[in-house]
């Protein structure tokens, strides 16, 4: 929900502000957890949830200003790709750094990371913060407005709907998919990690893949619609495969898999921008992004709930694989601009 109000600090402090100010909550977040006990764990999810929340809204902010419409969604996809790629260096050096000492001095340098990140934006404010500053306002409307804009404008609301579907589905890959594989295809640990890495390093090739031919091409709503599709195969068929599988063949899926199901953000934060109401950028984006956790929210539950009481992964793949058919075709059904 801290997205939500991040249009009033955006107009406030900045946007690169707002970033520095959301990399020193993920740094006091790191500390917080270091200190090791269940109460400072609590008080590290939170913080570190409202250092989440604004950061799209804002770098959206930013983007939108320096990029023209056509290219818009390579740029958002660009930015995007961070992501992937900060899970790929974590999961490479963090289990390195807690061999080499512990798991507290890895949170520590994690939360040093972001110090160092808050800092390396100061250079940018000087040209990126300096449009006129306006009275800071938070209240009822500023945090209920931008989803109300996200929901109520019909274009908006089409894109919003498919980012809920999209998200639910790209949680529950990222969640179950190692579970999977290590129970249904009785993989190893080692094998399941390799097959996990494929399907994000799909992601991050994915979004540059997506973003870049949604701008060349002057159509990211058909490429969106293009991504859920593939993205209902892929789950589709998950369910079916089995240990005599050659262990290429489920690289080649996961790898598919992870370009489609976790490459569609860029475009669809660059579409949220680029329809907004002149000036609502931001709002849009936040509002768009509420819901969108949603999505996050529910769906991975909902999964497990159908892995547990099936005693099968059939079912939760196939429900997801719907899912996306269902994102695809909403955003479909969209009327041409």
């Amino acid at each position: 929900m801290s997205g939500a109000v991040t249009g009033p600090l955006v107009d406030r402090f900045g946007a690169i502000r707002v970033c520095q100010v959301t990399m020193l909550m993920a740094a006091l977040a790191m500390l917080s957890f270091a200190r090791g006990s269940l109460a400072w764990v609590l008080v590290s999810a939170v913080v570190l949830g409202c250092a989440y929340g604004p950061f799209n809204p804002a770098s959206a902010h930013v983007l939108w200003r320096l990029s023209t419409p056509r290219w818009r969604p390579f740029v958002f996809s660009i930015k995007q790709t961070g992501v992937p790629l900060g899970g790929a260096l974590a999961g490479a050096l963090i289990p390195a750094l807690v061999l080499w000492s512990d798991w507290k001095t890895a949170c520590v340098s994690v939360g040093v990371v972001a110090l160092v990140m808050m800092v390396l934006l100061q250079p940018l404010r000087r040209s990126l913060d300096s449009h006129p500053r306006s009275a800071l306002k938070l209240d009822l409307q500023s945090l209920v407005g931008p989803v109300r804009l996200a929901l109520v404008d019909a274009r908006l609301r089409r894109y919003t709907l498919t980012a809920f579907a999209y998200a639910g589905c790209q949680l529950s890959v990222m969640a179950f998919m190692v579970v999977y594989l290590t129970r249904a295809l009785n993989m190893s640990l080692v094998q399941a990690g390799t097959v996990f890495a494929f399907l994000q390093v799909g992601g991050f090739t994915g979004r540059l893949l997506w973003g870049g031919v949604a701008s060349r091409l002057g159509t990211p709503r058909v490429v969106l619609v293009i991504i859920g599709l593939i993205t209902a195969v892929c789950l589709g068929v998950t369910p079916f495969m089995s240990g005599t599988w050659p262990l290429l063949a489920v690289i080649l899926l996961a790898t598919l898999l992870g370009a489609s199901s976790l490459g569609w953000n860029g475009i669809m934060l660059s579409e949220v921008a680029t329809h907004a109401p002149e000036g609502r950028a931001v709002e849009a984006t936040a509002g768009m992004q509420v819901v969108m956790f949603g999505g996050i929210t529910v769906f991975p539950p909902m999964f497990g709930f159908l892995v547990i009481h099936t005693k099968s992964f059939t079912a939760a793949f196939l429900s997801v694989a719907v899912l996306a058919v269902a994102g695809a075709l909403n955003m479909a059904r969209m009327p041409r601009a």
